[in-house]
C-alpha cells in the first residue's frame, strides 16, 4: 500500500484498530467525490491486551499479521503501512495560553507565531510526546474565540492551545511492534477521537457533544465543539469489569458471563424479572450442572459496574472544570453502548440527551461494520479526510518529519490559521 500525504482519488489505506477484545483492519480508498469506501476488512478476537496495554507483545505480533493478511486477501491489495489507533489511558492534558503585541498593527504569521512561543508550546515532559495539538482559538482584543486572525487589526493577540501528550515508550512499543509486523505507520489517533469521527453529525461537532467509547478494556471520552478536539481522556475500566464481575459472582466461566450479559443483562431490572430463572453452567462442573438464578441478580452486578463507569467520566471532566461547560447532548459508542438500559442511565449522570452512537453511512460499509463496536477503526479510516482539512489534529510519524524537527513541525501544524 503506497503512502501518500495527498488526497487522491482511489488511493487506498487501512486502519488497524488494536482494542482490547479484538483487532480490526478495515481497508478503504477515496473515491472520485472524495469520500471514503470502505473495501473490506479482517478481525479476530484478541487476549493480548488488557485494559488497553499490551500485555503479550510477540502473540499480539502474530495476531496483526494474521488480521492484516486476511484484510488484505479479502480486499486484494497490498498494506505496508497503517493508520492506528492510540490508547490514552495514561496521557496528559495541556492547556497552554500564549499572548503578544500586536501595537495596533495587522495580525500576521509573526504575531500568531510569537503567541504560540509565549505558551510553552515547546516546554514538552521529556518522557512525553505530542499525540494531537489545536488551536482551540484566539481572542483579539475585545473579540474572543475568533477562529482566523490574520489581517485583523489589534493590540492584543491570544491563543489557547490543548495538547494531548502520551509517554515515548508507548509509541515506541507501537512503532516496534508495528514493525516487527512488516508494517509502518501511516498516522496514530487517540481512541475516542477516532470514534467521534465515525459517529457524530455535523452539528453535534458544531455544538459542542461529549463522544464516549465504552470499550472491553477502558472507556474513553472526548469532547467536539466548533469542529474540533477540545478534550480527550481514557479510564481503565470497561465492559469486561461486568463480565468479570458476573463470572466471579454467579460462579460460570468467562465465556459464559459474557453471554449471559449479552442476552439477559441491563441497568435497570423489572419486577417481572425476578420472577425469570436463567440456567447458569457451574465453572469446573460437567455441563450438566446448572444454578438457577433471576434476571434481577444478575444486573445487581451490572448496574453498580456500569455507575462506576459512568461516574468516573463525570469526575474526568470536573477534574477539569469542563463539566461548568454544561454540554447538553452525549453519544455513547463501542460495544458497552449496546448494553440496555445504560442511554437512560447516562442521562441521570449527565443530565443531557443520550443516543447510541452508530458509525455513520460509508459507502462500502455492511452490517458486520456497521456497529458500535467498529466505531474507532472506521474513524480512522474516515481520519484521511480530517488529516487532510484540518492537520493539527494528527501526529507526525513519518521519517521525513521526524528528521525535519520540532521547528519544521512546527511550521506544518500552524498551516491551517496563516
Amino acid at each position: 500500500m503506497k503512502k501518500t500525504s495527498v488526497f487522491k482519488p482511489n488511493s487506498i489505506y487501512a486502519a488497524l484498530d488494536i482494542g482490547s477484545s479484538k483487532i480490526v483492519c478495515v481497508v478503504g480508498k477515496n473515491n472520485s467525490n472524495g469520500e471514503i469506501e470502505v473495501l473490506g476488512y479482517g478481525s479476530q478476537a484478541t487476549k493480548s491486551m488488557k485494559k488497553g496495554l499490551i500485555v503479550n507483545p510477540s502473540r499480539i505480533e502474530e495476531e496483526i499479521v494474521f488480521v492484516v493478511n486476511e484484510a488484505a486477501k479479502i480486499t486484494q491489495t497490498e498494506i505496508s503501512s497503517v493508520i492506528l489507533n492510540a490508547n490514552i489511558t495514561n496521557s496528559k492534558s495541556v492547556f497552554l495560553n500564549g499572548e503578544s503585541e500586536v501595537g495596533g498593527s495587522k495580525i500576521d504569521e509573526l504575531h500568531i507565531r510569537s503567541s504560540i512561543n509565549n505558551s510553552k508550546f515547546y516546554n514538552v515532559d521529556d518522557n512525553f510526546e505530542i499525540l494531537h495539538q489545536i488551536i482551540r482559538y484566539f481572542d483579539i482584543d475585545k473579540e474572543k474565540r475568533v477562529i482566523d486572525p490574520t489581517n485583523f487589526f489589534a493590540d492584543n493577540l491570544k491563543v489557547d492551545i490543548y495538547q494531548i501528550l502520551v509517554k515515548k515508550n508507548y509509541i515506541k512499543s507501537l512503532r516496534n511492534i508495528l514493525n516487527n509486523a512488516s508494517l509502518n505507520i501511516e498516522n496514530i489517533v487517540s481512541n475516542p477521537y477516532a470514534s467521534s469521527l465515525s459517529t457524530l453529525i455535523d452539528d453535534e461537532k458544531e455544538l459542542g457533544t461529549i463522544c464516549i467509547d465504552l470499550g472491553a478494556g477502558t472507556t474513553s471520552v472526548c469532547i467536539i465543539e466548533n469542529n474540533k478536539l477540545i478534550f480527550a481522556h481514557a479510564i481503565p475500566v470497561g465492559g469486561s469489569n461486568i463480565t468479570y464481575d458476573l463470572a466471579s459472582g454467579l460462579n460460570t466461566s468467562i465465556e459464559e458471563a459474557e453471554r449471559i450479559k449479552t442476552l439477559y443483562g441491563s441497568v435497570f431490572s423489572n419486577p417481572s424479572d425476578e420472577h425469570e430463572l436463567i440456567d447458569v453452567p457451574m465453572i469446573g462442573s460437567d455441563k450438566n450442572r446448572f444454578n438457577q438464578i433471576n434476571i434481577s441478580y444478575v444486573n445487581s452486578f451490572i448496574k453498580p459496574r456500569v455507575e462506576e463507569t459512568l461516574e468516573l467520566v463525570r469526575q474526568k471532566l470536573k477534574e477539569y472544570n469542563l463539566h461548568k461547560k454544561n454540554f447538553r447532548r452525549v453519544v455513547l459508542t463501542g460495544g458497552g453502548s449496546l448494553l440496555e438500559g445504560i442511554n437512560e442511565y447516562a442521562k441521570i449522570i449527565f443530565d443531557s440527551q443520550i443516543r447510541t452512537g452508530y458509525p455513520k453511512k460509508i459507502e462500502g460499509i455492511n452490517s458486520g461494520l456497521n456497529k458500535p463496536q467498529f466505531a474507532t477503526v472506521l474513524g480512522l479510516l474516515s481520519s484521511i479526510q480530517y488529516n487532510r482539512q484540518n492537520s493539527q489534529f494528527f501526529h507526525e510519524n513519518s521519517e521525513k518529519n521526524e528528521k525535519n524537527g520540532l521547528f519544521s513541525k512546527f511550521f506544518r501544524w500552524l498551516e491551517p490559521y496563516i
